[in-house]
């Protein structure tokens, strides 16, 4: 028989998480770190010091739950519950990881299972994974992927990931600002860094919250978000500890106001990579090529105080094509797919049951 792990575990909220982190935390970044670099060349893992201000500091919009499994002193498997504690209050997001030394021996399993536990406490219904694979991989053995179908989580949203090497191609951004500012009279386009400005707060408010209705969810169970000025700045407050720091470019029209918005962030912990986050166009100004603009002027900006930054990681839903087009015409290529899996939490619980 396979021993049983013994797991140690935090949150985000736990009077303990200083002394857990202190202990604990290194080792279970290492095993996370081991587990996601396995044949993927540049695999895009939260750095160290990302996670750890994240788990010490905590956050208003998200709970997040650590767990680390050990056998006879070393860490076999870790495994993290993120929980949304503005909205989507049914979801809880699962990663588990085990390092290739440990997998197949049930650490997985065990991980999950407690991660479930985690997630009936907080009173999520819905489970949700994420696998990242790289493009030239079968899900049908992909390892992550496997996992995922064995435990009964079907369908959801496949992303797939994107990068551009830097510096970009000058000639080509110039085309392409060229041909698309006489699709674009009436807006204007400008880009800036660091927090949102007051005057753009509640504006930014009301575009961040339409990304929950306005991009793609596939098969997902997703609510519209709720987005405020506080919001907002709990969301920079955060990144600010986590040593990250934000670019911004945004469309305004001159009656509308502001219609559409990127935002590019770079981390100290990873100098070399510009992380692109979110990118919308209200639907009701699409066919203005809005998004080209807005992300040639925030990446050109970003560019002017990262002039050593190697490459600009981005991830759009398959299905959205307009998006895929924009950023295969700033010159980005495939390389990673990321899988987003879903099932109802009881479902997963007697998955495992039966398989023990």
């Amino acid at each position: 028989m396979l021993p049983t792990p013994t797991l140690r575990a935090t949150s985000s909220t736990a009077p303990d998480r200083a002394a857990w982190a202190r202990d604990h935390f290194d080792r279970w970044y290492d095993a996370l770190a081991a587990a996601e670099a396995v044949d993927r060349p540049d695999p895009s893992t939260w750095r160290r010091g990302e996670l750890r201000a994240l788990l010490e500091r905590g956050s208003s919009d998200e709970l997040m739950h650590v767990l680390l499994a050990e056998e006879g002193g070393d860490v076999v498997g870790v495994a993290d519950v993120r929980c949304s504690l503005a909205d989507n209050r049914h979801v809880a997001v699962v990663h588990v990881a085990v390092p290739p030394a440990h997998r197949r021996r049930g650490t997985g399993s065990a991980l999950l299972a407690a991660a479930l536990g985690v997630a009936a406490a907080g009173g999520r219904t819905t489970v949700r994974v994420r696998v990242d694979r790289p493009a030239g991989r079968d899900p049908q053995s992909w390892p992550g992927s496997v996992a995922a179908a064995r435990w009964g989580f079907g369908a959801g949203l496949l992303t797939a990931r994107r990068q551009l090497p830097l510096p970009p191609d000058a000639d080509r951004l110039a085309a392409l600002e060229s041909a698309a500012a006489p699709h674009a009279t009436g807006y204007r386009v400008r880009a800036y860094a660091g927090p949102v400005p007051e005057a753009d707060l509640d504006a930014m408010a009301r575009l961040t919250a339409r990304m929950s209705t306005d991009a793609p969810n596939g098969d997902l169970a997703v609510e519209p978000e709720h987005w405020d000025a506080e919001r907002i700045r709990e969301v920079e407050a955060v990144r600010a500890a986590q040593g990250r720091h934000q670019w911004v470019g945004v469309a305004e029209h001159e009656d509308a106001g502001l219609v559409a918005y990127t935002v590019l962030v770079r981390s100290d912990h990873e100098p070399e990579r510009l992380i692109q986050l979110d990118t919308l166009v209200l639907a009701e100004h699409r066919g203005h090529r809005l998004g080209t603009l807005v992300k040639l002027a925030c990446l050109r900006r970003a560019l002017v105080d990262n002039a050593a930054a190697q490459r600009v990681s981005t991830w759009n839903t398959v299905s959205n094509t307009p998006m895929v087009a924009v950023n295969e015409a700033l010159g980005f290529v495939l390389d990673e797919f990321l899988e987003e899996l879903e099932a109802p939490r009881e479902r997963v619980v007697q998955t495992l049951r039966n398989r023990t």
